[in-house]
């Protein structure tokens, strides 16, 4: 015999009311409408989070087409600097490299070329932000530079040769390219794209395409934190193959209105649920970030220098998707690829964040800290440490010194012993403007420290950078 059944009570109490019903289960009118309304709220919820990274893509290419006035996919944005502005809060965007932005459309288009020059590190990703390729020296051109084609989802024609071959499963496809001190800045390294980078159909041959500076345009890419998200997330579902998508996820979207080949007309009892959706995903994608429960999060384990990937790119963990792993790098930053996460010294890069300092506080605009980072950072090419708004997680706004970056590339004065002292403050310490990063004091703020090329120190963790030390 199995165990008695136990059937829930006829009146349960919920955070969302109290849900009666008749006959011990037949939800009364009342109790019926508030389930439903909860069940959208956290269908559309769960979908913020889930879709947060196709609607970041998505935010992206459609700010260009927008802000930069883009007329067609062979059109290059390049953040020349001296770096992007806190009007243009890119995702974590830092200032110590200089941007290519590139926007592929397949569906317009078709195979469409990207002719790569040499010595760039970029990568492609599909729609959803999911990792396609990478280009330069981790990618298959190994740094020489060459032809990549992509072929959109489906493609059956005929491959010539000649090219990197790359098959997305969507149709849109964004590319950042980032080039270093020899694209140099300004006009000098628009014009050092322009040379040097192509973007045409495969069809039409090399066609010209509109180079400009895309520094202080205004550019608005991130995904709303508003019910508009989900107008966003329909026009995705519109005009991207439904084969991209899981169908249990399409399954929820279409409960909630959204589904492919319909209109999307949503009443006013809905609306305010996709604003309550999206303020509510916004704050769990910030508790997720800012006071994650993984306690793997942490790159050293007596200090608060955070992982901005947790485990892998893939977020796989023992057969399963890492869901709060996934938030965790697409609330903050953008890009997928391998090239960011190096085990192998030398290549690649490593991104590390904190928020607080050494006694756990969050770190505070109207404060001054002092981080002292130890001798012989462990970097092939350079490190650079930088200070973000938590708000937009893009560059924060001190002022007319919103831009000033301090790493390896700047330099700082450096200690007897080899150590550098770096500051974050509103004003700079007497003397130490050099090694100085202002910040608002009317913030709070957060920091990203990059290893570009990390070294096997930093890589088996023998090398320990310091925490933030408030200063009285």
């Amino acid at each position: 015999m199995g165990a008695d059944f136990k059937p829930a009570p006829d009146r349960i109490e919920t955070n969302f009311g109290t849900l009666e019903f008749e006959y011990g289960a037949y939800p009364t009118k009342d109790t019926a409408q508030k389930l439903f309304d909860e069940l959208d709220l956290q269908r559309a919820t769960q979908a913020f989070l889930d879709f947060f990274p196709t609607v970041s893509t998505y935010a992206i290419i459609k700010g260009q087409i927008r802000d930069f006035e883009y007329t067609s996919t062979s059109d290059v944005a390049v953040a020349a600097g001296p770096g992007w502005k806190p009007s243009e809060p890119h995702l974590t965007g830092n200032n110590s490299t200089i941007y290519a932005n590139v926007g592929l459309d397949l569906k317009l288009d078709g195979p469409t070329v990207v002719e790569a020059p040499a010595g760039m590190n970029g990568t492609a990703d599909d729609i959803t932000f999911k990792f396609l390729v990478d280009i330069g020296e981790v990618g298959p051109d190994k740094g020489a530079g060459g032809n990549f084609l992509f072929l959109p989802p489906g493609y059956e024609g005929d491959v010539p040769d000649g090219f990197f071959v790359v098959r997305s499963p969507s149709y849109r496809v964004w590319l950042l390219l980032r080039g270093f001190g020899e694209v140099g800045i300004g006009d000098e390294a628009v014009e050092w794209f322009k040379e040097r980078l192509k973007v045409y159909p495969l069809e039409t041959g090399p066609r010209d395409g509109k180079f400009f500076n895309a520094s202080g345009y205004g550019i608005n890419p991130l995904p709303p934190e508003d019910g508009s998200y989900f107008e966003m997330l329909n026009e995705v579902i519109q005009y991207e193959p439904s084969e991209l998508f899981d169908k249990e996820q399409l399954g929820r979207l279409a409960t909630l209105g959204i589904e492919k080949g319909k209109p999307f007309a949503p009443d006013e009892r809905m609306l305010k649920i996709f604003d309550q959706a999206a303020k509510v995903g916004t704050a769990m994608s910030r508790a997720i970030v800012f006071a994650p429960r993984d306690p793997e999060v942490k790159y050293w384990p007596d200090r608060n220098w955070e992982k901005m990937f947790v485990r892998n790119t893939e977020f796989l963990r023992n057969g399963h998707n890492d869901i709060d792993a996934r938030t965790l790098w697409h609330y903050q930053a953008i890009v997928m690829s391998p090239f960011l996460l190096s085990n192998t010294p030398g290549a690649g890069t490593y991104y590390l964040d904190a928020a607080k300092d050494s006694n756990g506080a969050h770190l505070d605009g109207a404060n001054t800290y002092r981080l002292q980072v130890p001798a012989n950072p462990p970097v092939k090419r350079f490190w650079a440490v930088t200070a973000y708004d938590p708000q937009t997680r893009g560059l924060l706004d001190a002022g007319d010194n919103f831009n000033k970056t301090v790493g390896s590339n700047e330099n700082p004065e450096v200690n007897a012993d080899g150590s550098i002292d770096v500051y974050f403050g509103p004003e700079a310490p007497e003397g130490k403007e050099a090694n100085w990063v202002p910040t608002n004091p009317d913030k709070g703020f957060f920091l990203v420290f990059r290893f570009y090329g990390p070294l096997e120190s930093f890589i088996d963790k023998s090398w320990v950078l310091n925490d933030l030390e408030l200063m009285e």
